[in-house]
């Protein structure tokens, strides 16, 4: 059961929107996941390529990093988690109900923590609830109350965050290669550095200072992010056969999502990978914004009958 959307076959979505433009120039998107699961125990994995920050309501959380599992337990209090740049799934598990709140920064955004790059952050977490005011690791977000003012209330507490934090904002090539790569992913480094009048390497030093790993291996992620999307059904249908072709043959795909999700792609289609297709798919809205084709009057991947309700409705 989920109050946060879903596919038309039941599969549980997030209900996510962009961010207001005073923090726009730092975060990307902002998600509201609430699922009640049918097991009490449940394993999957995260994949977010960049910088999130996932704010645990419910259930008991054992994530797998570059430094090993770390446990987050719900039962008396949030728990407001950093998560650096991915370059692979990191497994999950999850006992009880799957309750949460996302926000994914753009690449290039400093870290929390600014001491750290994002190359140091890569596939590693940090908790940060002891740096939090005592008012927003107490906030509550109220079954009554629609998504949306869920999300409204997070962004809030957001604000106040990082602009107490943070006062730089990520840099235009950052952002530039971001849409660049989420509109075409077939673009090549050299390609990417004629258009954007500078040299090759000027473009791969500043990509690595702002995504944490060079041009190359980006772009290569984001074709494998796209895929993985269309196998879990989160991606637009006409869309699929054109991801295909980004690959040499069926032998050159298979390598490639398995070096990223562990398991073939016909293995990862077959999957419930409830997180995993949150993530994809709030990637994959982002995406199309990014494409100016989010005026489409209903996403065919989500089910319209079970969006949750908004202050417009």
């Amino acid at each position: 059961m989920s109050s946060t959307g879903s596919t038309p076959d039941g599969l549980p979505l997030s209900y996510s929107r962009a961010p207001a433009p005073d923090i726009a120039p730092w975060v990307q998107s902002l998600a509201a996941v609430d699922i009640e699961a049918a097991t009490d125990r449940h394993e999957c994995c995260f994949f977010s390529c960049n910088p999130a920050i996932r704010v645990f309501l419910k259930g008991k959380w054992t994530v797998e990093t570059a430094n090993g599992p770390f446990e987050f337990d719900t039962s008396s209090g949030s728990r407001t988690v950093y998560f650096g740049p991915q370059t692979k799934a990191m497994p999950v598990k999850v006992e009880g109900p799957m309750q949460f709140l996302l926000l994914q920064f753009h690449p290039g955004a400093p870290p929390l923590d600014q001491s750290l790059t994002h190359t140091q952050m890569l596939n590693r977490i940090e908790c940060f609830d002891q740096g939090l005011p005592k008012d927003i690791r107490q906030a509550g977000y109220g079954p009554s109350e629609d998504r949306e003012a869920w999300l409204d209330h997070f962004e809030g507490h957001t604000r106040r965050v990082l602009f107490d934090r943070v006062t730089q904002e990520p840099p235009e090539l950052a952002l530039a290669t971001y849409r660049r790569i989420l509109t075409d992913p077939a673009t090549g480094v050299e390609d990417m550095a004629r258009d954007f009048g500078i040299s090759r390497r000027t473009l791969e030093r500043q990509v690595k200072e702002s995504f944490g790993i060079s041009p190359k291996k980006v772009i290569r992620r984001a074709r494998a992010l796209d895929m993985a999307a269309a196998l879990l059904g989160v991606a637009m249908p006409q869309e699929e056969a054109e991801f295909r072709l980004r690959y040499f043959d069926q032998s050159h795909m298979t390598r490639e999502i398995n070096a990223y999700f562990g398991m073939a792609p016909g293995v990862l289609s077959r999957q419930d990978a409830i997180l995993l297709r949150i993530d994809l798919e709030v990637r994959q809205m982002r995406r199309l914004e990014a494409m100016g084709e989010l005026g489409i009057e209903h996403v065919p991947w989500r089910d319209p009958d079970a969006e949750p309700t908004s202050r417009d409705d």
